[in-house]
């Protein structure tokens, strides 16, 4: 009675242990299975990224010269001052063209007078002339009526003769005149040619004494000192260099195979070791047409902006180029093992509760803990993260999945 009472208990238990035990794993389990987590191998979307070293450079960086030569009366900067494009960096001695500029304008002044005088001139002899063509024209008038009276014996020949010698006067009187206003519009003209000469050279000069100022031709900071004031200024000699840093470029190399994958506008982000946790945003500016036939890489150029004035030219930057995202296969970077002393990647996957290894897995873009898997598996395959170290190729299985790294394994 017993014995048949336990029965169902028994049973009850042996049912459970199949249920919850399958035949699998129950003989992996009584083969010393080795325990690990898996994930599954899936499609990500990952941002293509090219990691590259560059080397910071000024956007622009200008040595100024003097065009003049003479003693460098002022020097207006030091070292490290920044200036905006204009400022005054320096000013040469220029006395002597000051005492010119001064006579240059007393002669500009003397012509505006003369051009007044000889201009008034012109009005007086436009007058005159006026004149001496009315008295004509009434002379001609008196001549005519004189000749007609002479023919009909109207008119004694004294009369006649005084008559016609009125008319040669005003005709000479007319001719004069002409000639007076001549000669008053040559004296304009003369007054105006003199005038502009003088303008002229004053302009001329002004351009000259502006030389004798040295202004920053960029906005900057002075870099470079070369001379001290007093020193003899000539063109050949250097007075200051100036350093554009408002936007800086960062220039770097990409390699053939990569050429078609950047574009002016990519977006990148520059590291250096100064700042290890500062970031510093660009784009790329400007791409060069050719490549190097040594290397074989093609130089680029980023454009960014250091607000904070953090970065210097000269320094090594390390490059992040984002290319855009893809959807790719990928695993977390733990599941892959590496052969010793090679490059050859290679893994473990679960198949019914055993370990199978997978070698010479190729491997393409990494982002955070994924990498992409180009070849050696294939989607859905349960790969080992945890726990591959103890396996080999048909080693038995448990699979016990758990949080990692803040993440669930899937």
């Amino acid at each position: 009675y017993i014995f048949m009472k336990r029965i169902p208990m028994v049973m009850f238990i042996f049912l459970f242990a199949l249920n919850f035990f399958p035949a699998g794993r129950c003989t992996a389990l009584a083969r010393d299975a080795v325990p690990v987590s898996t994930v599954k191998v899936r499609v990500y979307s990952l941002e293509t990224e090219l990691d590259l070293k560059g080397e910071i450079r000024a956007f622009a960086e200008i040595t100024v010269y003097s065009k003049v030569n003479g003693v460098i009366e002022k020097l207006l900067v030091e070292k490290g001052d920044m200036v905006k494009k204009g400022d005054v960096i320096a000013v040469v001695e220029h006395r002597s063209e000051l005492a010119r500029r001064k006579e240059l304008l007393a002669a500009v002044e003397s012509a505006k007078v003369g051009i007044r005088q000889a201009e008034s001139a012109v009005r007086v002899a436009e007058a005159s002339l006026s004149q001496a063509e009315a008295q004509l024209e009434n002379a001609i008038l008196e001549k005519n009526r004189a000749e007609n009276l002479l023919k009909d014996k109207s008119m004694p020949r004294q009369r006649y003769d005084a008559l016609i010698a009125q008319y040669k006067v005003a005709m000479a009187g007319k001719e004069l005149a002409e000639a007076n206003l001549t000669s008053a519009k040559e004296a304009v003209f003369q007054s105006k040619t003199g005038f502009a000469r003088s303008t002229a050279a004053l302009e001329q000069l002004d351009v000259r004494i502006a030389d004798f100022t040295i202004r920053a031709p960029i906005s900057g900071v002075i870099s470079a000192r070369f001379v001290d004031e007093g020193a003899m200024d000539n063109p050949q000699l250097p007075i200051v260099s100036i350093t554009n840093m408002e936007t800086l470029r960062i220039f770097s190399q990409v390699p053939e195979a990569d050429v078609a994958r950047i574009r002016i506008g990519t977006r990148a982000t520059i590291s250096v070791d100064a700042y290890r946790h500062e970031k510093f945003k660009g784009n790329v500016a400007i791409i060069n047409p050719t490549l190097d036939s040594k290397t074989r890489t093609l130089e680029f150029e980023i454009h960014l902006k250091d607000k904070k004035a953090l970065l210097k030219p000269g320094m090594f930057a390390r490059v992040i180029l984002h290319l855009g995202r893809r959807k790719v296969l990928a695993v977390p970077k733990d599941c892959l093992l590496r052969l010793p002393g090679t490059g050859v990647y290679y893994a473990f996957v679960v198949e019914n509760g055993i370990a199978k290894k997978r070698p010479d897995i190729k491997l393409g873009i990494s982002k955070g803990d994924l990498v992409e898997v180009k070849s050696g598996l294939t989607e859905g395959e349960e790969v080992v993260v945890v726990g591959q170290g103890l396996l080999k190729t048909g080693t038995p299985v448990v699979i016990t999945n758990y949080e990692k790294k803040g993440g669930k394994a899937q």
